[in-house]
C-alpha cells in the first residue's frame, strides 16, 4: 500500500500500458496455436509458509519464483487450468498448466477430461506429515 501510494499517475499508466503490450503480444502466440503447455511451477512444492518473509517484496519475487508460469494467464486474462500429470519421489503431484485460447474454456475442458481418462488421478493423495 505504502508503495502504491509513492506512485505517480505517469508510472502508474506506462506499467499499465506495458503489460496491456506484452498481452498483446502473448495472445497473438494463439493465432497459430490452440493451446500452451507449461509446467505449473517452477519447482518442487515446499511446505506452508516457505515463500513468507517479512519485507513484502521478497515474499512476492518469492511468490513470483515458484509460479512464474501461472502469471501468463493471470495477467492476459487467458483461460488456463492445471493439472496433476505425475508425481515426485515423495509423493507430491507435479502438475502441467494449459493455458488457451481468448474463450477457449470448452476445450481445456475436453483436453483435462481426455488427459485424466489417460491418466486418472482421482484416487491419488499425497502423503499428509
Amino acid at each position: 500500500m505504502e508503495a502504491a501510494s509513492q506512485l505517480g499517475a505517469v508510472e502508474y499508466v506506462r506499467a499499465t500500458a506495458g503489460l496491456r503490450e506484452v498481452s498483446r503480444r502473448i495472445v497473438s502466440f494463439f493465432e497459430r496455436y490452440d493451446l500452451l503447455l507449461t509446467p505449473t511451477l517452477a519447482q518442487p512444492p515446499v511446505s506452508i509458509g516457505a515463500l513468507e518473509d517479512d519485507d513484502p517484496w521478497v515474499q512476492f519475487a518469492n511468490a513470483g519464483r515458484f509460479t512464474p508460469f501461472t502469471q501468463v494467464a493471470n495477467i492476459t486474462g487467458l483461460p488456463a487450468v492445471s493439472l496433476p500429470f505425475s508425481w515426485s519421489e515423495e509423493g507430491l503431484p507435479i502438475g502441467v498448466q494449459l493455458i488457451g485460447r481468448p474463450g477457449g474454456e470448452a476445450a481445456l475442458i475436453r483436453i483435462s477430461a481426455q488427459l485424466e481418462r489417460a491418466r486418472p488421478w482421482r484416487d491419488r493423495r499425497p502423503p499428509v506429515s
